[in-house]
């Protein structure tokens, strides 16, 4: 397992959340960050590298920058 973690922007407060966790590879990473988003804009990344950052822009779409 690889270590991920996910910067979850809070527009209310300004400040991020960082959440750490395992997966296999960086899509099932992409699947669990998309789980804990609810919505708001994250940013994937596995170490020091940023993997990307995705905004909600639809039910089921997400904007890859």
């Amino acid at each position: 397992m690889r270590s991920f973690y996910i910067l979850l922007e809070d527009h209310s407060s300004g400040q991020s959340e960082r959440i750490d966790f395992q997966a296999e590879s960086p899509d099932f990473a992409l699947q669990i960050a998309q789980g804990q988003a609810a919505g708001r804009s994250l940013e994937l990344w596995e170490g020091a590298m940023r993997l990307g950052t995705f905004c909600k822009s639809a039910p089921h779409l997400w904007r890859l920058s």
